[in-house]
């Protein structure tokens, strides 16, 4: 298929070089199963109709934004908006400048996404990230990570960030993880000052901004395991820019006291047992083993008391990132003039909306 005037091939994807539509866009297909579609249907409220007329008003607003210079504009990619705002046209096309704002505004976070960058690949290959094979049981896509891994002499905080993005980047396109969400499950129980430390107030806000307003994704919950107390104070500050909704979605498993060296895997911390209760808006659980009744064990690695080596779920997840990689780096590509951009998003689509730019479209409630 020879490609429209002013696009780049990413792969399987487009990146168009101007604000004009295309000659033709591609088309969607649901290849999913009929229980997936139920679940998108009553949770997403989408169908067919709602489907088609969603992508096409979104492309119409990309073509038509006079700021929004190039840009994907294939199904799944646009999906991802759609389906993290529940179809309102106004709140996804607000996500979508912010997200082409946010890639831009923070190079060192976004861009260059390559898993044949060294320090990338070092951190992925360290175990601190990783993807889990299986989904859980309500067929969400689990999300590792191990503080306990990292080498903190040669990482830092706009590597990591480059790193967790990256993770994101590549299973967003997934169309089960938009319909059913993620569960981000955060092994801290050797969580260090130092790597505290490496984060400002100024990046934890950006990042928590980052991930609000900015980042297509249906979070269902951060499971944070083994967090020493003395990191409280921190993780409180960092909940506290989150909104109500995702700050439900924190279910901490404190440790009275930092803990000395290795714990091994799947153990419960040597604490008094006790109820799961409620503390600034988190939900804590006082041992591991109470959080491990929110997962199917089964799908954890090996070390974790699964079955499949954390090292083979790497390897997998890194031949992944290479099947994507052309994709990854071509959306470098995506620019926004950061200097038409309206003031305020939400408001900017709503005026297209009542001049009649996108067309008639009623808004729906939004997670």
């Amino acid at each position: 298929m020879q490609l429209p005037s002013g696009t780049m091939d990413t792969g399987t994807q487009m990146v168009y070089s101007n604000c004009t539509s295309p000659a033709s866009y591609q088309q969607y297909s649901w290849t999913l199963t009929d229980k997936l579609r139920k679940t998108a249907k009553s949770e997403l409220r989408e169908d067919e109709n709602l489907r088609s007329q969603g992508l096409a008003q979104m492309r119409e607003f990309i073509a038509k934004s006079p700021h929004i210079k190039r840009c994907r504009t294939d199904a799944l990619f646009l999906l991802r908006f759609l389906r993290t705002k529940k179809y309102s046209i106004p709140q996804a096309c607000a996500m979508l400048e912010k997200y082409l704002t946010v890639r831009q505004t923070n190079p060192a976070w976004f861009e260059r996404m390559d898993i044949e960058d060294p320090e990338i690949e070092a951190v992925i290959d360290g175990g601190y990230i990783v993807p889990l094979l299986e989904r859980d049981d309500h067929g969400r896509q689990v999300i590792l990570s191990v503080a306990g891994n990292l080498d903190l002499s040669r990482v830092s905080s706009a590597l990591l960030a480059r790193v967790h993005f990256l993770v994101q980047e590549v299973l967003a396109d997934d169309e089960q993880s938009q319909i059913c969400g993620y569960v981000h499950c955060v092994d801290e129980r050797e969580l260090s000052m130092k790597l505290m430390g490496m984060w400002s107030l100024v990046d934890i806000k950006k990042v928590a901004d980052c991930i609000q307003n900015g980042l297509p994704s249906r979070i269902n919950a951060f499971n944070l395991i083994g967090m020493p107390s003395t990191a409280a104070t921190l993780m409180e500050f960092c909940v506290s820019l989150l909104s109500d909704k995702l700050r439900k979605r924190i279910n901490l498993t404190l440790l009275p006291q930092p803990v000395l060296g290795k714990v091994e895997c799947g153990r419960a911390p040597l604490i008094p047992r006790g109820q799961g209760h409620y503390h600034g808006g988190f939900r804590l659980f006082r041992t591991v083993e109470d959080f491990a009744g929110k997962i199917n064990r089964k799908i954890l690695p090996k070390e974790y008391g699964g079955t499949v080596p954390m090292a083979e779920m790497v390897a997998q997840f890194k031949e992944r990132c290479r099947r994507k990689r052309a994709q990854l780096l071509a959306m470098d590509e995506m620019h926004i003039e950061l200097s038409k951009l309206p003031g305020h998003c939400a408001d900017s689509c709503r005026r297209d909306l009542d001049a009649g730019m996108i067309g008639s479209f009623r808004k729906l409630e939004v997670d």
